[in-house]
Protein backbone atom coordinates (compact mmCIF):
# COMPACT_ATOMS: atom_id res chain seq x y z
CA UNK A 1 0.00 0.00 0.00
CA UNK A 2 1.36 3.69 -0.25
CA UNK A 3 0.16 6.36 1.80
CA UNK A 4 0.13 10.09 0.58
CA UNK A 5 -0.60 13.62 1.70
CA UNK A 6 -4.46 13.94 0.91
CA UNK A 7 -4.84 17.46 -0.21
CA UNK A 8 -9.02 18.47 -0.54
CA UNK A 9 -10.75 21.09 0.95
CA UNK A 10 -12.03 19.91 4.17
CA UNK A 11 -14.44 22.08 5.62
CA UNK A 12 -17.57 22.83 8.59
CA UNK A 13 -20.30 24.65 7.20
CA UNK A 14 -18.25 27.14 5.49
CA UNK A 15 -15.42 28.08 7.29
CA UNK A 16 -12.84 26.59 4.79
CA UNK A 17 -9.14 26.88 6.86
CA UNK A 18 -7.37 24.54 9.50
CA UNK A 19 -6.49 26.29 12.23
CA UNK A 20 -2.71 25.20 13.00
CA UNK A 21 -1.28 21.69 13.18
CA UNK A 22 0.08 19.30 15.90
CA UNK A 23 1.18 15.70 16.45
CA UNK A 24 -0.54 13.13 18.20
CA UNK A 25 1.46 10.02 19.72
CA UNK A 26 3.47 11.03 16.27
CA UNK A 27 1.02 11.43 13.97
CA UNK A 28 0.90 14.42 12.38
CA UNK A 29 -2.96 16.08 12.82
CA UNK A 30 -3.89 19.79 11.84
CA UNK A 31 -7.24 21.08 13.75
CA UNK A 32 -9.96 21.66 11.70
CA UNK A 33 -12.44 24.79 11.58
CA UNK A 34 -15.06 22.74 14.23
CA UNK A 35 -11.99 22.31 16.46
CA UNK A 36 -11.21 18.97 15.99
CA UNK A 37 -8.47 17.53 15.39
CA UNK A 38 -7.69 15.31 11.74
CA UNK A 39 -4.72 13.66 10.69
CA UNK A 40 -2.76 15.31 7.54
CA UNK A 41 -1.27 11.86 6.28
CA UNK A 42 -3.63 8.98 5.03
CA UNK A 43 -4.17 6.28 2.63
CA UNK A 44 -6.56 6.72 -0.43
CA UNK A 45 -8.50 3.18 -1.52
CA UNK A 46 -11.25 4.68 -4.07
CA UNK A 47 -9.13 3.06 -6.86
CA UNK A 48 -7.82 0.30 -4.89
CA UNK A 49 -9.08 -3.47 -6.12
CA UNK A 50 -12.03 -4.72 -3.80
CA UNK A 51 -10.23 -7.27 -3.03
CA UNK A 52 -7.24 -5.81 -1.66
CA UNK A 53 -8.96 -3.13 0.29
CA UNK A 54 -9.82 -4.66 3.81
CA UNK A 55 -6.18 -6.44 4.48
CA UNK A 56 -4.30 -3.56 3.02
CA UNK A 57 -6.26 -1.46 5.65
CA UNK A 58 -5.80 -3.75 8.21
CA UNK A 59 -2.10 -3.84 7.99
CA UNK A 60 -2.45 0.18 7.89
CA UNK A 61 -4.27 1.19 11.05
CA UNK A 62 -2.14 -1.77 13.29
CA UNK A 63 0.09 0.17 15.75
CA UNK A 64 3.23 -0.20 13.77
CA UNK A 65 2.26 1.96 11.07
CA UNK A 66 -0.73 3.54 12.66
CA UNK A 67 -2.55 5.07 9.86
CA UNK A 68 -5.67 6.88 11.20
CA UNK A 69 -7.35 8.73 7.92
CA UNK A 70 -8.27 6.43 5.07
CA UNK A 71 -10.03 8.62 1.49
CA UNK A 72 -12.49 7.01 -0.45
CA UNK A 73 -16.16 7.80 -2.11
CA UNK A 74 -19.16 6.38 -2.27
CA UNK A 75 -18.98 5.74 -6.30
CA UNK A 76 -15.97 3.85 -5.48
CA UNK A 77 -18.84 0.98 -3.90
CA UNK A 78 -16.26 0.02 -1.19
CA UNK A 79 -16.86 1.74 1.85
CA UNK A 80 -17.88 -1.71 3.80
CA UNK A 81 -15.06 -2.97 2.76
CA UNK A 82 -13.29 0.19 4.28
CA UNK A 83 -14.76 -0.64 7.86
CA UNK A 84 -14.13 -4.08 7.22
CA UNK A 85 -10.32 -3.63 7.35
CA UNK A 86 -10.61 -0.79 9.85
CA UNK A 87 -12.24 -3.09 12.23
CA UNK A 88 -9.84 -6.14 11.12
CA UNK A 89 -6.62 -3.92 11.96
CA UNK A 90 -7.74 -2.74 15.07
CA UNK A 91 -10.45 -4.64 17.52
CA UNK A 92 -7.28 -6.71 18.20
CA UNK A 93 -4.94 -3.91 18.64
CA UNK A 94 -5.73 -0.77 19.26
CA UNK A 95 -9.13 -1.03 20.35
CA UNK A 96 -9.68 2.59 21.59
CA UNK A 97 -7.62 4.46 18.61
CA UNK A 98 -9.70 6.72 16.51
CA UNK A 99 -9.87 6.29 12.63
CA UNK A 100 -11.08 9.32 10.23
CA UNK A 101 -12.91 8.37 7.15
CA UNK A 102 -13.22 11.01 4.27
CA UNK A 103 -15.97 9.99 1.14
CA UNK A 104 -17.91 11.75 -1.13
CA UNK A 105 -20.93 12.13 -2.65
CA UNK A 106 -21.50 11.53 -6.30
CA UNK A 107 -22.93 14.09 -8.53
CA UNK A 108 -25.99 11.59 -9.44
CA UNK A 109 -26.70 12.46 -6.11
CA UNK A 110 -26.51 16.43 -5.98
CA UNK A 111 -29.80 17.58 -4.80
CA UNK A 112 -31.12 17.77 -1.06
CA UNK A 113 -32.93 14.50 -1.17
CA UNK A 114 -30.28 12.64 -3.15
CA UNK A 115 -27.92 13.89 -1.27
CA UNK A 116 -29.48 12.72 2.00
CA UNK A 117 -29.73 9.33 0.77
CA UNK A 118 -26.03 8.94 -0.45
CA UNK A 119 -25.14 10.14 2.79
CA UNK A 120 -27.18 7.78 5.20
CA UNK A 121 -26.08 5.19 3.11
CA UNK A 122 -22.59 6.09 3.64
CA UNK A 123 -23.26 6.16 7.24
CA UNK A 124 -24.43 2.64 7.61
CA UNK A 125 -21.51 1.15 5.47
CA UNK A 126 -19.60 2.77 7.59
CA UNK A 127 -20.96 2.32 10.96
CA UNK A 128 -18.89 0.33 13.49
CA UNK A 129 -20.06 -1.08 16.84
CA UNK A 130 -16.30 -2.10 18.03
CA UNK A 131 -14.08 0.77 16.84
CA UNK A 132 -14.53 5.13 16.24
CA UNK A 133 -15.04 5.92 13.03
CA UNK A 134 -15.16 9.83 12.26
CA UNK A 135 -16.99 9.96 8.80
CA UNK A 136 -16.56 13.44 7.27
CA UNK A 137 -18.11 14.34 4.11
CA UNK A 138 -17.76 15.82 0.77
CA UNK A 139 -19.49 16.78 -2.38
CA UNK A 140 -17.24 15.28 -4.75
CA UNK A 141 -17.98 16.87 -8.11
CA UNK A 142 -20.26 20.61 -8.69
CA UNK A 143 -21.82 18.84 -11.51
CA UNK A 144 -21.78 16.35 -14.12
CA UNK A 145 -19.76 17.59 -16.98
CA UNK A 146 -20.54 16.68 -20.44
CA UNK A 147 -16.89 18.08 -21.49
CA UNK A 148 -15.63 15.06 -19.54
CA UNK A 149 -15.56 12.25 -21.86
CA UNK A 150 -16.20 9.58 -18.91
CA UNK A 151 -18.80 11.43 -17.22
CA UNK A 152 -22.07 10.19 -19.47
CA UNK A 153 -24.44 12.55 -16.79
CA UNK A 154 -27.68 10.87 -19.09
CA UNK A 155 -26.52 7.00 -19.01
CA UNK A 156 -25.79 7.40 -15.33
CA UNK A 157 -29.28 8.43 -14.94
CA UNK A 158 -31.37 6.37 -16.46
CA UNK A 159 -29.21 3.37 -14.27
CA UNK A 160 -29.89 4.87 -10.95
CA UNK A 161 -32.47 3.24 -8.83
CA UNK A 162 -35.58 4.50 -8.71
CA UNK A 163 -35.93 5.63 -5.29
CA UNK A 164 -32.68 8.05 -5.87
CA UNK A 165 -34.42 9.33 -8.94
CA UNK A 166 -37.93 10.00 -7.05
CA UNK A 167 -35.98 11.60 -4.58
CA UNK A 168 -35.17 14.93 -6.61
CA UNK A 169 -35.13 16.23 -10.08
CA UNK A 170 -31.93 14.79 -12.17
CA UNK A 171 -29.09 17.24 -11.08
CA UNK A 172 -27.72 16.98 -14.74
CA UNK A 173 -30.85 19.34 -15.35
CA UNK A 174 -30.02 21.75 -12.70
CA UNK A 175 -26.10 21.91 -12.99
CA UNK A 176 -25.52 25.76 -11.76
CA UNK A 177 -28.12 25.09 -8.49
CA UNK A 178 -27.90 21.55 -7.37
CA UNK A 179 -24.88 21.11 -5.82
CA UNK A 180 -26.33 24.14 -3.43
CA UNK A 181 -28.78 21.85 -2.50
CA UNK A 182 -26.70 19.30 -1.71
CA UNK A 183 -24.66 21.81 0.00
CA UNK A 184 -27.44 22.77 2.33
CA UNK A 185 -28.41 19.30 3.33
CA UNK A 186 -24.67 18.68 4.43
CA UNK A 187 -25.08 21.96 6.78
CA UNK A 188 -28.03 20.59 8.32
CA UNK A 189 -26.71 17.11 8.68
CA UNK A 190 -23.31 18.65 10.20
CA UNK A 191 -25.55 20.76 12.24
CA UNK A 192 -27.80 18.44 13.65
CA UNK A 193 -31.06 20.14 11.86
CA UNK A 194 -31.53 16.88 10.00
CA UNK A 195 -31.69 13.27 11.36
CA UNK A 196 -30.80 10.45 9.36
CA UNK A 197 -31.51 7.41 11.35
CA UNK A 198 -30.51 6.00 14.78
CA UNK A 199 -27.16 4.45 15.74
CA UNK A 200 -25.41 6.19 12.55
CA UNK A 201 -22.09 7.99 12.87
CA UNK A 202 -22.25 11.56 13.15
CA UNK A 203 -21.11 13.85 10.33
CA UNK A 204 -18.02 14.61 12.01
CA UNK A 205 -17.37 17.76 8.95
CA UNK A 206 -18.12 18.28 5.62
CA UNK A 207 -16.53 19.96 2.40
CA UNK A 208 -15.91 20.08 -1.32
CA UNK A 209 -13.33 18.22 -4.09
CA UNK A 210 -13.06 19.43 -7.23
CA UNK A 211 -14.61 22.61 -7.31
CA UNK A 212 -13.12 25.64 -9.33
CA UNK A 213 -12.53 29.14 -7.43
CA UNK A 214 -15.90 30.61 -9.36
CA UNK A 215 -18.17 27.58 -7.42
CA UNK A 216 -16.08 28.09 -4.05
CA UNK A 217 -16.98 31.96 -4.51
CA UNK A 218 -20.32 31.19 -4.38
CA UNK A 219 -20.03 28.34 -1.87
CA UNK A 220 -18.63 31.20 0.71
Amino acid sequence: FSFFMLRFLLCAVVALSPLGWAQDNDIPMTRLSTGSMFPLVGMGVGNLQHELIESQIARAVKDDVRCRLIDTARASRNENLVRDGIEAGLTKTSIDAEVHVVTKVWYTYLGYERTMISVKESLHSLRSPDVQIHVHILLHWPRCMDEIPWMECEKEEENLPDYVKEAGPPPHLSKETAWKESWRALEDLYLGNKKLGHGLPKVASIGVSNFELKDLKELV
